[in-house]
C-alpha cells in the first residue's frame, strides 16, 4: 500500500547503524563528579597498547640512565663527558641505522663486523698507496658497499636464506681483512684525515655531525619513501607484498646494500678515531647494532622500524657502557648487558 512501511526495512534500520558512543552524543559514560578522571583513565588506556612501550622504551630508558648515573657520579652530565658520549655513539649510530633496514624486511646480517675489518683494512691499504682522504674515505665505503650488494643480489635473486649467506661473507670479508693487512693494525699518517674524527664545529664533532646527517637521510627513505614503504610490505608480509607488486628481491638488495655502505663508512670513521685500521672483527659491534635497533622499537620479525627510534637506542646502550666505564665497573660486564637487552626486546615482542 502507498505510505506503507516495509516491516523488514524497519527491522533492519537498527542493524545498519554504526554505534552512537557517549562523546559522539555529547554525555559521558562516566558518573557525575569523575570527569577529572577521564586524562588519568586515558592514559591507563595508552599505556596498555603495544605501540606505546615500543615507542617509549628507548626514551625512557634512556632518561632514567642518565638520572641513575648523575645521582651516583655528578660528573657524568659535564660538558665534556657528553661530548665524549656523543662521540662514542656516532659509530654505533651509523651501523645501527644501516642495519635498521636489513631487519625491517626480517633479515640478518651477520657479516657487519667483517665488513667493518675488511674496509678499515682496504682504507689502510688505500692510505699506504698514497691516497688522499677523499680516496680513502671513498675506498671505506665502496668496500662496504659492494659486501652488501652481494649480500642482498645472493639472497633476493637466489634465494638463499640471509642467515648462510651472510655466515659465509663473513668469514670471506674476515679472511680478506688479515690477507690484505696480513693480520696487522696500518698507522694512517694522513693528519686530515685523522682529524676528522677530533674537529668539532660548536659542540659537535664532524663524526657526530656525520652520524645524524645519515640517519636523517635514512629516516626520510624509509618513512617518507616508496621505496621504504615496499621495504616494510616485504618485511611485514612477503607473500602479500609480492601479489601487490612489490619487487621484494629489489627491497632486500636495497636493506643489504644499505647496511653494507653504512659498515664501509663506520670502518672510515672508526678508523680516523683510532688513528690505524682495524683488520680484526669486532663481533661486539653486531650485537650493539641490533640491540639499538630492538630498543628503538623494530620487531625481528620484520615490517616495523624507526630510525628515530634506533637512533636513541644506539645513545643509550652507549651511555649504558660509558656509564659503566666511568663507574669503573669491568668492561666484560658490559657485552652480557647488551646481550640480555637483545633477547629479553625479542621475548617482549614475541608475546605482544
Amino acid at each position: 500500500m502507498p505510505g506503507a512501511r516495509d516491516p523488514r526495512a524497519a527491522a533492519m534500520a537498527p542493524a545498519n547503524r554504526l554505534p552512537v558512543t557517549a562523546e559522539q552524543a555529547g554525555g559521558s559514560d562516566e558518573p557525575a563528579g569523575q570527569g577529572t578522571s577521564r586524562p588519568l583513565s586515558r592514559l591507563v588506556r595508552l599505556h596498555r597498547q603495544p605501540d606505546f612501550w615500543l615507542q617509549w622504551t628507548a626514551p625512557g630508558g634512556l632518561a632514567v640512565l642518565i638520572v641513575v648515573f648523575w645521582a651516583i657520579a655528578p660528573g657524568f652530565l659535564s660538558m665534556a663527558n657528553i661530548n665524549g658520549v656523543l662521540a662514542d655513539a656516532s659509530i654505533p649510530i651509523v651501523l645501527a641505522t644501516g642495519t635498521t633496514f636489513v631487519i625491517a624486511v626480517a633479515g640478518i646480517d651477520l657479516s657487519l663486523a667483517s665488513t667493518v675489518a675488511l674496509s678499515s683494512a682496504l682504507v689502510g691499504l688505500a692510505a699506504q698507496h698514497g691516497g688522499g682522504t677523499a680516496e680513502i674515505c671513498l675506498v671505506g665505503g665502496i668496500a662496504g658497499l659492494l659486501v652488501g650488494l652481494v649480500n642482498g643480489g645472493v639472497i633476493g635473486w637466489i634465494r638463499i636464506p640471509d642467515f648462510i649467506v651472510t655466515l659465509g661473507t663473513l668469514g670471506v670479508a674476515e679472511g680478506l681483512a688479515l690477507l690484505v693487512s696480513d693480520g696487522k693494525p696500518v698507522v694512517i699518517n694522513n693528519q686530515l684525515f685523522t682529524d676528522l674524527a677530533v674537529r668539532s664545529v660548536w659542540l659537535l664533532r664532524y663524526e657526530v655531525i656525520l652520524a645524524l646527517a645519515i640517519a636523517l637521510i635514512l629516516h626520510v627513505i624509509l618513512a617518507w619513501t616508496r621505496s621504504g614503504v615496499h621495504l616494510l610490505a616485504a618485511g611485514g608480509n612477503m607473500q602479500a607484498a609480492r601479489a601487490v607488486g612489490v619487487k621484494v628481491p629489489r627491497m632486500k638488495l636495497l636493506a643489504y646494500a644499505v647496511s653494507g655502505l653504512g659498515a664501509g663508512v663506520a670502518a672510515v670513521m672508526l678508523t680516523a678515531y683510532v688513528g690505524s685500521t682495524q683488520p680484526s672483527a669486532d663481533t661486539n659491534s653486531l650485537l650493539l647494532a641490533i640491540a639499538a635497533v630492538v630498543l628503538g622499537g623494530a620487531s625481528l620479525f620484520g615490517g616495523r622500524a624507526r630510525i628515530g627510534g634506533t637512533l636513541i637506542g644506539a645513545v643509550l646502550l652507549t651511555t649504558l657502557q660509558d656509564g659503566l666505564t666511568f663507574l669503573g665497573v669491568s668492561a666484560y660486564f658490559q657485552p652480557i648487558v647488551i646481550g640480555i637487552i637483545v633477547v629479553g626486546s625479542a621475548i617482549a615482542m614475541r608475546t605482544q
